[in-house]
């Protein structure tokens, strides 16, 4: 190891040269010295001197997305203000990178919109971007029908990803028909051929909880309740959300702190009738005693 240390030429040995892994070098800790500088420059050959320069110059962009109509790997004509060409040039460019995208730039960007304001996650907007653009040229979509499948779409990319929502929430904060939702979600299950798996109960009972405004402890017997109808096979078949509802309704009722039927129900958007038969699935296979 020694033999391959240089020396220092003031020193005249290499008993003072140590490897210094910040430089790639070695360097005479006494003097200073820098032997061997092997240092390769692995940066980029331009200089930048503002954050403005190091993201215009910058060769690597965002990763690919389905959010945007040409998943944002065109290159860009930034031309300067004397440029007369390059800004033709930049004009011409930005009109190919719409034509024919028109419908889709459309459907995206109120996409995108709508997703940030309902608060969907980065990986649900992704999913319900790619479902909308592989319908996007069918001639399902119209302007007065847009915004319904759009929220069909999130609904079936929130399934998706195993983060439960209903339509009927999705078409309260939109402001649009729950009925025309359905229809959309129904026709793009058809034309997409999703095959979406059966959500477990339990993923909806934190969410009924928190917003009937009931404790820890109801929300803990209430899973309790649906892991035993799950386990007997009772909630097979059964919506999801309702079998969750009317297990927050009984274990409400259990624990002094009641809600009614119709306040559930709300909560779900689902009718008294549903929760009332959900409850009964309960009462009618499970012998419940209450210690007081």
């Amino acid at each position: 190891m020694n033999e391959r240390i240089p020396c220092c030429p003031k020193c005249g040995h290499s008993r003072y040269v140590k490897w210094d892994p910040a430089t790639n070098s070695f360097v005479c800790v006494v003097h200073g010295i820098v032997l061997e500088d092997t240092i390769i420059d692995s940066g980029p050959e331009w200089r930048t001197f503002d954050a403005e320069d190091v993201n215009r110059r910058s060769r690597v962009g965002a990763p690919i997305t389905e959010r945007v109509h040409d998943r944002g790997i065109t290159t860009f004509i930034r031309a300067s203000i004397r440029d007369q060409r390059g800004r033709k040039l930049a004009v011409i460019q930005a009109k190919l990178r719409r034509s024919g995208n028109e419908k889709l730039i459309k459907l995206l960007s109120e996409l995108n919109s709508i997703a940030a304001r309902l608060g969907f996650k980065q990986q649900v907007v992704e999913n319900a971007a790619k479902l909308l653009r592989d319908v996007s040229k069918s001639k399902i979509f119209r302007k007065s029908n847009l915004y319904e499948y759009i929220a069909a779409s999130l609904v079936i990319a929130a399934k998706l990803n195993r983060t439960p929502i209903t339509i009927t929430e999705v078409a309260d904060k939109l402001g649009i028909s729950r009925e025309r939702v359905w229809a959309a979600y129904r026709e793009l299950i058809a034309s997409l051929r999703v095959k979406l798996a059966t959500h477990n109960p339990q993923l909806y009972v934190p969410k009924i909880a928190s917003k009937l405004g009931l404790s820890q402890p109801v929300e803990t017997l209430a899973n309790k309740i649906v892991y035993m109808l799950i386990r007997t096979g009772i909630a097979q078949g059964k919506p999801p959300q309702a079998v969750a509802a009317a297990a927050v309704y009984l274990a409400s009722i259990l624990l002094d702190e009641k809600k009614n039927q119709s306040q559930v129900a709300k909560v779900i958007g689902m009718t008294d009738a549903t929760i009332r038969n959900r409850y009964r699935d309960v009462v009618d296979n499970f012998y419940i005693e209450v210690k007081l």
